[in-house]
């Protein structure tokens, strides 16, 4: 849910530029519609386009329903995104979007079954190689190092440390790991400091206190850039009042990461 933006100084390459943008008017069209919250008219835009970019950006809107609780079937939802991820990487395996939207929609896929159904479709194994070959194709984005920490964290939340290890070797030392990696690069990110802050708050809300008192300090100061983080920042604001109450916070969190409003 991410763009780095490149800045090219010579008057030759922003000719190109130019001409670029004029190309992809549709995919800025839909992404200023993603941005802006009106999720519907995004993926309907992205499914016209019919390219990589286009069903990549379907994909994100998606999962960024999910996300916030904007669908009922969140399982359906995100196996949508991931299936429409799929076709975006037919037309290009090698698109950045493309690959990170396939692997986010596996993980909220995995996040919103049943253990069973987890369990016996191999969602986590399936997203875990998804995760690795972000990192491994776009080794610079810290979405991968956010995936992976996200990918052990829950695990961890839903199948507890010793059958998480045993299962799947995820754990939550390396859970912290990546999330840290991430942050080190991107440290005003607010979806990977919100997501960060929340499953560590449902692991063990007590004994991680101290760790996330910072990083809800950091949301704090966070400006929402967009629709998507103004409405994640304005799910935060309880999570400040309450910084004190691990029992609170642990509650606020579960509700976060279910997609569930915490005001």
């Amino acid at each position: 849910m991410w763009k780095t933006i490149f800045i090219f100084i010579s008057l030759i390459a922003l000719s190109f530029n130019i001409l670029a943008d004029a190309a992809n008017a549709p995919l800025m069209d839909a992404r200023a519609k993603l941005l802006s919250g009106d999720f519907d008219t995004a993926i309907m835009m992205g499914e016209d386009m019919g390219t990589a970019e286009g069903l990549s950006l379907v994909a994100e809107s998606l999962s960024a329903k999910v996300m916030l609780g904007y669908t009922d079937e969140p399982k359906d939802t995100a196996k949508r995104a991931r299936k429409i991820a799929t076709k975006a990487l037919e037309l290009d395996e090698t698109s950045h979007e493309a690959n990170v939207q396939y692997a986010l929609a596996y993980g909220f896929e995995t996040q919103a079954s049943s253990p069973f159904r987890a369990w016996r479709k191999k969602l986590p194994q399936k997203t875990f190689k998804a995760i690795a070959a972000v990192r491994e194709k776009f080794p610079e984005d810290p979405r991968g190092d956010a995936l992976l920490g996200a990918w052990h964290l829950g695990i961890v939340r839903k199948a507890g440390a010793k059958r998480g290890e045993k299962m799947f070797d995820a754990s939550e030392e390396a859970g912290i790991l990546h999330y840290e990696a991430a942050l080190e690069r991107a440290p005003k990110d607010m979806i990977i400091l919100g997501n960060y802050m929340a499953v560590l708050l449902t692991i063990d809300a007590g004994r991680h206190l101290e760790r996330v008192q910072p990083l809800l300090m950091k949301l704090r100061d966070c400006p929402a850039n967009n629709a998507v983080e103004a409405e994640v920042k304005k799910r935060l604001a309880n999570f400040h009042v309450h910084s004190d109450n691990p029992e609170e916070l642990m509650k606020l969190a579960e509700l976060l990461l279910d997609g569930q409003k915490t005001y």
